[in-house]
């Protein structure tokens, strides 16, 4: 596969309450997991490809090794994505340190890199003025952690951290929490049909900028337009392969763009999360939303 040209970057990011506020005709292009199908997959070169393709924002995962070191990782385990084996939260930061990087997504057969895994700081330095950073806390309670290593790092205005809210008593932790407003909150939710406008109205108090949204239908993306412009905010959906939005994923948005991310656009969606980055920076920009 041969690499696409360099995209430059502005040296400095706007401010994520700049970006990502609906004034902002920009449709965002997030990068899963950085751009994988370059570089393995939460490294810090995936999120120089991420850049390099032309991404807004690049989502990490974060989880804690058994010392407490946050580190960028997906999966329960390192089996996956390193040559290491076992639970990461069984294992120390030197443990870790010492796997080595599989290429891509990773698996059995994939080639084994020189890299390592990277320390939430790490990524932090690697993306400062540079792109937004989306992280996925892939265990709640680390999630006030996380919001530390970013207000220490001095990058506030440049990253928001996400987390999935099931239950009304995750709302007011989240309002409890001694970083919130401090850090920009973007909940991952799962709508129920006919009911997104009224959940959308129920998270009000968390003064979110941004919703991520698995749907079932796309008239519900459509009907919350005007909760959405109330509470200033934009709707972020997920493409990639894992998306369980029927029939709206990347494979499909390959072969016809427009039924797929079009169809998105149109219903209103601020930003759109993919593993075929190049190909939907390519896309909305030739629709005059780039």
């Amino acid at each position: 596969m041969a690499r696409i040209p360099h995209y430059q970057m502005p040296s400095n990011v706007p401010p994520i309450a700049q970006l990502l506020h609906p004034d902002n005709a920009r449709v965002l292009v997030a990068a899963h997991r950085g751009a994988w199908n370059w570089a393995p997959e939460n490294s810090l070169p995936s999120i120089d490809e991420a850049i390099a393709h032309g991404a807004d924002i690049v989502e990490c995962d974060v989880r804690a090794t058994s010392d407490h070191v946050l580190v960028l990782m997906h999966d329960e385990t390192v089996d996956r994505t390193t040559t290491g084996t076992g639970a990461l939260q069984a294992l120390s930061w030197t443990q870790v340190r010492k796997a080595r990087l599989k290429a891509g997504s990773g698996g059995p057969d994939a080639t084994v890199t020189g890299m390592r895994v990277p320390t939430l700081s790490e990524a932090l330095e690697c993306a400062r003025n540079r792109i937004a950073i989306n992280i996925d806390t892939k265990v709640g309670v680390l999630a006030e952690r996380v919001a530390q290593s970013v207000i220490s790092a001095g990058m506030a205005d440049q990253v928001f951290v996400k987390a999935a809210i099931e239950r009304p008593e995750e709302v007011q932790a989240i309002r409890s929490s001694p970083f919130f407003g401090r850090v920009p909150f973007v909940p991952m939710m799962k709508t129920r049909r006919g009911q997104l406008a009224s959940e959308l109205q129920h998270l009000e108090a968390l003064r979110c900028p941004m919703f991520e949204v698995e749907f079932a239908d796309l008239a519900d993306l459509e009907s919350a337009r005007d909760a959405l412009a109330r509470l200033q905010a934009r709707l972020w959906v997920n493409t990639i392969e894992a998306s369980h939005s029927p029939g709206f994923n990347d494979r499909r948005a390959l072969a016809d763009p427009d039924a797929v991310w079009g169809r998105l656009v149109d219903a209103g969606v601020g930003a759109i999360q993919t593993d075929a980055v190049a190909t939907l920076v390519a896309y909305l920009a030739a629709r005059g939303v780039r």
